[in-house]
């Protein structure tokens, strides 16, 4: 895991998948655009690193077993409502993506997406959030 900061925030981004190699894939195609990231396999790690670490974003994975990523969502949501939050899910459609929009998040994706649609979310976020 990389530690530096998002330029405009001082924070990095958090993705929560359980998944390790998309959870790298996304990771990988974030540093090469500079930004830092935090991992997290499951919501337990990403409730703890919110108290202590705020990041400037949260990605976070629909199907994860625990708490999946619409009840993340919501708590987030609720800690940190200014926080962006982009959920990423294999298992979606119309209603998904209501729920989710309900729920507070900043930007819906489906899987499979292309990397550059990610990143180019995750960089729109960060910079609205900075104006």
């Amino acid at each position: 895991m990389q530690t530096g900061s998002c330029p405009s925030t001082g924070a990095a981004v958090i993705i929560v998948e359980d998944d390790a190699d998309m959870r790298a894939l996304l990771r990988d195609a974030l540093h090469a655009e500079g930004l830092p990231v935090r991992e997290e396999p499951d919501g337990v790690g990403l409730v703890e690193r919110l108290e202590h670490e705020p990041p400037a974003l949260v990605v976070l994975d629909k199907e994860m077993p625990g708490p999946n990523g619409l009840d993340l969502l919501a708590y987030v949501t609720r800690r940190h409502p200014a926080l962006p939050v982009i959920l990423i899910t294999a298992f979606g459609g119309v209603p998904v993506a209501a729920e989710a929009q309900r729920l507070g998040a900043t930007a819906y994706i489906e899987k499979p997406f292309g990397l550059t649609r990610f990143v180019t979310a995750v960089r729109e976020l960060l910079a609205a959030s900075a104006r």
